[in-house]
């Protein structure tokens, strides 16, 4: 398991492909547009 993040904290490089089959970097996307991230456990995971 990762460590966990401070709230408020700075969210770590990363890329992810995205419901339109792209990829996106998470640096890339902050050159363009404010992101707004939510991370949750169990999301396409069993159990």
């Amino acid at each position: 398991m990762s460590d966990l993040l401070a709230i408020g904290s700075k969210a770590p490089g990363f890329k992810a492909q995205a419901s339109d089959g792209k990829s996106y970097a998470l640096a890339d996307v902050l050159k363009r547009a404010h992101v707004a991230l939510v991370f949750y456990p169990g999301n396409n995971t069993p159990g």
